[in-house]
């Protein structure tokens, strides 16, 4: 059996010896990486430990759970794990920690009054994890998906902190690329209590790679628990809304990657031909692209309007494309869609989540790359509740069909919905997860 991964244990010394040796060689790449972005100097300090925890008590006796979420993706998905830890130990402190910026943004939304308190993640360096431990003190650590960060590990082991992995997942990428050093990885996943793995396919892949088998359970999938926003429609929802009424049917494309939006755009173009009375909001995964996407519209003669240009009260879209430049509004556009395509899966990109129009019961498509969610997808798929295409031609003739009859797509749609609800409850698994090693307490296994 693997020795478990401690402070001051061979594969310990060696991680920080690697690790101090990469540090310094890539100095002159990594220090102007970092501070040459300003959105990577902005959480900077806070992940150095030079600024506080904002909205962090001090120790008051109630149970403090740290729940780590990388970024967007992992936040929406602790978002139901975090309204029943609340609902079921409401005196306790939740604390989320993000790496991303965006990440720390949708929490902020979409978590007010349900954790206490947020931060970003530490740098795993050892005395780093330590010094945030110890101004934290946590009762038990969760980790969401699949985030293994050998310092911060070790440093929970060393202090008796109960490590949870929730959600867990283990590509098949990932799974090759942790295989060649499972001599180095299997102590390390020794410092799990409990790993709450999302398939049984994710479960062997950890056990495999040295988990111990008692402490590993098929907990479902998070992201099926994850419900729409139930408030009334407002701002953009509503807008769409008033167009629906008028006869305009609309195409969605959600988290679109660099070279899909002019794919997506083409198809919808073609479509239109068709159909007059056919519009598209695309809504670019990343910020930052915003205004390449804009140029890419203007560059092809194709008039659009962004959302942050639309007045307040606004009650319809000149232009045939809406630009989604603003967070947080996506699922209230699905909310409204007549058809949805789901981006990151026309390139390789791993594909994003077909959750959200599928709450709303729209019919929708990616493309072949849906890696990251290769469960999700080939669940729907075999249900015939979603639609794949291989490329733009599919594509195309896809939105040319919509156009023709809508109707058409609508028993799509209703498929999504009831297999989702079908699939609720691997929230309660994953909390079992959280609390029982919450009670049973202790470090490595």
């Amino acid at each position: 059996m693997a020795r478990p991964f401690l402070p001051g244990s061979p594969g310990h010394l060696l991680y920080n010896l690697a690790l101090a040796v990469g540090l310094l060689l890539g100095a002159p790449v990594w220090i102007p990486w970092v501070l040459l972005a300003r959105k990577r100097r902005k959480n900077l300090p806070e992940r150095l430990g030079l600024r506080g925890f904002p909205g962090l008590p001090p120790p008051d006796g109630r149970a403090r759970i740290w729940v780590h979420a990388v970024s967007v993706g992992e936040t929406i998905a602790a978002e139901p794990l975090l309204r029943l830890l609340r609902e079921r130990a409401p005196d306790a402190l939740l604390l989320l920690s993000n790496v991303t910026i965006t990440g720390r943004e949708t929490a902020g939304k979409a978590l007010a009054g349900v954790i206490d308190a947020g931060c970003y993640f530490p740098f795993d360096l050892p005395w780093l994890c330590g010094r945030f431990l110890d101004r934290i003190r946590p009762d038990v650590v969760v980790t969401v998906e699949t985030e293994i960060w050998p310092n911060f590990l070790a440093a929970c082991a060393a202090r008796g902190i109960p490590s949870v992995i929730v959600n867990g997942r283990l590509s098949e990428r990932s799974y090759r690329g942790y295989r060649r050093f499972r001599w180095f990885f299997a102590p390390v996943l020794r410092a799990f209590r409990a790993v709450a793995a999302q398939s049984r396919e994710d479960a062997q892949r950890f056990i495999a790679l040295g988990a111990p088998r008692e402490v590993v359970t098929v907990a479902g999938n998070l992201k099926f628990d994850v419900r729409p926003p139930t408030e009334k429609l407002t701002g953009l929802s509503s807008l769409l809304a008033v167009e629906k009424e008028s006869g305009v049917s609309w195409v969605v494309a959600g988290s679109t990657h660099e070279g899909e939006e002019a794919l997506v755009v083409r198809a919808f173009l073609a479509a239109r031909e068709k159909n007059p009375a056919l519009k598209l909001l695309l809504a670019p995964r990343h910020p930052e692209r915003f205004d390449v996407v804009e140029e890419l519209l203007h560059r092809e003669g194709v008039p659009v309007t962004r959302r942050t240009s639309l007045p307040d009260g606004a009650r319809g879209v000149d232009a045939p494309v809406l630009l989604l430049d603003t967070m947080g509004e996506l699922s209230g556009a699905y909310a409204e869609a007549g058809l949805a395509f789901v981006g990151g899966s026309l390139v390789q990109k791993g594909g994003h989540n077909v959750l959200e129009p599928a709450w709303h019961g729209v019919p929708t498509v990616v493309g072949p790359y849906m890696d990251n969610f290769r469960e999700i997808a080939n669940a729907f798929l075999s249900a015939g509740a979603l639609l794949e295409v291989s490329g733009e031609g599919e594509l195309s003739e896809r939105f040319v069909r919509f156009a023709g009859d809508p109707s058409a797509f609508a028993d799509t749609g209703l498929r999504a919905r009831k297999l989702l609800e079908s699939f609720r409850g691997a929230s309660e698994r994953n909390a079992a997860a959280v609390f029982g090693a919450l009670e049973r307490g202790g470090g490595a296994a």
